[in-house]
């Protein structure tokens, strides 16, 4: 019986630890699950005990930070200012990539004069390709877009392409560069020859004749009736009336015994009425 009660009070202590041991186990996995359930993680949300139209504002300039885009100057070409600010020395061998520095920068010449001459922009996210067609579109005269293509191409390999672009390539684009130069100049004398041209659209002018569906045109004429005229104006109301009915009777009866000798064009008029009457 006293190595029973050692094997018993063995298997009582081990179950003991295995049941605290479980229990541990399962209450740690529901505080995790607990924990994961929550909106709130670990980290506190920008701006949560603030106002409703501050965390708006909060989300609105976080939101805004993936548009922001800026487009630096990359070489320094003002000799007054100290050699601190110059990437390369003077006096010094040109690296591989001071020409698509260089070709980067003219761009920005570029948008200037079209900025002086037309006042158009382009923001930094913007297609230069789509803001050299449109803005330049009128002065090329269409003949030009094949020029724009071949520089936005030769602007695309200088700042993105890892082919070698070199003097070579910078010469070829600087031709193309001036020509677009030289279109940007006329851009001023476009804008003004826009706005002094007539408009082309053709302006649809009104007719004088009204419409015959005209809801004025269907209803009869307002009769002015006057303590002198009450008597004639109802006589001659009449008189119309009966016109009217006698030739619809005679239409009716040519339509009925298709008689020949007398056609529409032969009914009286209401005017061949009230001159035969008279």
């Amino acid at each position: 019986m006293e190595e029973l009660s050692g094997v018993m009070i063995v298997l009582i202590i081990g179950g003991g630890v295995l049941g605290v041991t479980i229990c541990f186990i399962f209450a740690k996995r529901q505080i995790v699950r607990f924990t994961l359930r929550q909106r709130r993680g670990p980290h506190v949300a920008v701006g949560h005990d603030a106002k409703k139209s501050i965390k708006k504002e909060i989300e609105r300039r976080l939101d805004c930070i993936q548009k922001i885009y800026y487009e630096p100057k990359l070489i320094w070409d003002d000799k007054q200012k100290d050699d601190e600010k110059y990437i390369l020395k003077p006096d010094t061998t040109l690296p591989p990539y001071y020409w698509r520095m260089k070709a980067v920068d003219d761009v920005k010449e570029l948008e200037r004069e079209i900025a002086k001459q037309d006042g158009a922009t382009r923001h930094p996210r913007d297609s230069m390709r789509a803001f050299l067609l449109t803005t330049l579109a009128a002065p090329l005269n269409g003949s030009g877009q094949r020029l724009i293509h071949q520089f936005c191409d030769m602007y695309e390999h200088a700042r993105h392409d890892p082919n070698e672009f070199g003097e070579e390539e910078y010469q070829a684009y600087q031709r193309l560069l001036k020509k677009l130069f030289e279109a940007t100049k006329m851009l001023k004398s476009y804008s003004s020859s826009r706005k002094s041209s007539p408009n082309r659209t053709p302006v649809k002018k009104h007719s004088k004749m009204q419409s015959l569906l005209d809801p004025a045109r269907l209803r009869p004429p307002p009769v002015a009736l006057t303590a002198g005229n009450t008597g004639d104006t109802i006589i001659s109301n009449t008189r119309m009336n009966l016109s009217l009915a006698v030739q619809l009777q005679q239409q009716q009866q040519e339509q009925q015994f298709q008689q020949p000798d007398l056609e529409e064009n032969e009914i009286l008029s209401i005017s061949q009425y009230h001159g035969e009457t008279g």
